[in-house]
């Protein structure tokens, strides 16, 4: 507890899901974070979670939280946000691009609007997101800034979700590289394997052909990926695109690393385990 005292993180698309359970963990490492989506309101019961309830949860378990009304696919709604957390806290060390869409449709028959809105929102989103937090970064001299991409990025015959993370994952290389003497670390995380949040479910039709969530690994293993990238610096780790089991096994300590592999599948251990900890840890 309390690795990320004094910080300030914005969460977006944290008002249910990965992005509620990041914010959460931030929270409970001492970050003060801003919760931002588009959500006030629930409007489908089988979609549950706002930002005023993922901040009520942060406040509940001791932590400071503020709900910000974001769409990342408009620019100036972006610049509110972070214009918003200047105000009350004065600065901001951690950004997580987590807000994301899957609209339907493959690359020949996805609707055109679709196909421009996913772009908006993955990836224009995460870009204008980094530059809206940019300046306070750079006069602070460090900042980290973490990009949420998928497995999908990983298929062999992407879909067009899949290309838009493998696009976020592009950008996360090239803005480490520009940054690092700037003092800011920019790293992408994804999921070793499905994660069972409200999202996923919901995308599944009928639900009793999904399999159960003991068939999925827990986002205990996630959080603490997330965690582990906003401790580092572009001296320690940077540029770098890694399923959340493969950070635990670069960054994180040897009873770390066995408290995880205890938890999780083995596949799961296995990808941890294919990767050689950072500085022998």
């Amino acid at each position: 507890m309390g690795r990320l005292d004094g910080k300030v993180a914005i969460v977006t698309g944290a008002s249910r899901g990965l992005g509620e359970y990041c914010a959460l963990g931030f929270a409970r490492e001492g970050a003060k974070v801003a919760v931002a989506a588009r959500s006030t309101e629930v409007k489908d019961p089988k979609l549950p979670g706002t930002i005023y309830s993922t901040a009520r949860l942060i406040e509940e378990g001791g932590g400071e939280a503020m709900p910000v009304v974001c769409n990342v696919a408009d620019a100036s709604s972006i610049e509110a946000m972070t214009a918003e957390v200047l105000d009350q806290w004065g600065r901001v060390d951690i950004l997580m691009n987590n807000a994301a869409i899957q609209p339907p449709g493959g690359n020949i028959d996805i609707q055109p609007k679709h196909w421009e809105l996913i772009y908006k929102v993955n990836v224009h989103g995460s870009f204008h997101c980094i530059q809206s937090v940019l300046p306070a970064m750079i006069d602070a001299g460090c900042g980290n800034i973490i990009n949420i991409s998928s497995m999908a990025a990983d298929w062999d015959y992407p879909s067009p979700y899949a290309a838009t993370k493998r696009a976020v994952e592009a950008m996360t290389i090239g803005m480490a590289h520009e940054l690092m003497r700037r003092g800011i670390a920019v790293n992408a995380l994804k999921p070793t394997s499905i994660i069972e949040t409200p999202g996923y479910l919901y995308a599944q039709v009928p639900r009793d052909e999904v399999d159960t969530a003991e068939d999925f690994p827990p986002p205990d293993s996630y959080v603490e990926a997330a965690i582990l990238l906003a401790l580092q610096t572009p001296e320690t780790f940077t540029g770098q695109v890694h399923k959340d089991a493969e950070v635990i096994g670069r960054l994180a300590d040897a009873q770390t690393r066995k408290r995880f592999a205890d938890l999780n599948p083995e596949s799961w251990t296995e990808f941890m385990n294919s990767v050689k900890p950072v500085g022998g840890a």
